[in-house]
């Protein structure tokens, strides 16, 4: 299992600095929010406090450009590095970025 440290080490593009909640699937039924902290076209990190583990697969909604699935790297501590299965196309993904609102977490939150 990936470690938070060595999955950040490892990353091929730098992230985006975001802050926005949106709908995530996961197995066995699990539908939740959580909120994305950072994203690149190959994968995002979220704050969750649903029970999901690495190597599970899940469908995030994102702005502009709908649902994607992606992989869970790591999750540490209510954080989660996922990695999108498809990565997002350059225009779709300046889309996400340009239509992404910025969310606010509360302090009890997650």
């Amino acid at each position: 299992m990936a470690t938070a440290a060595s999955a950040i080490e490892s990353r091929r593009v730098a992230r985006d600095i975001v802050s926005f909640r949106a709908p995530l699937d996961g197995p066995a039924g699990i539908r939740t929010s959580v909120l994305i902290v950072d994203i690149s076209p190959l994968g995002f990190m979220c704050r969750t406090g649903a029970a999901l583990a690495a190597g599970d697969t899940i469908a995030v909604n994102l702005p502009a450009v709908g649902p994607r699935a992606a992989r869970i790297v790591w999750s540490l501590g209510g954080r989660l590095g996922c990695e999108f299965l498809e990565f997002i196309t350059g225009d779709d993904y300046a889309r996400l970025l340009a239509c992404a609102p910025c969310d606010s977490p509360s302090l009890n939150e997650f």
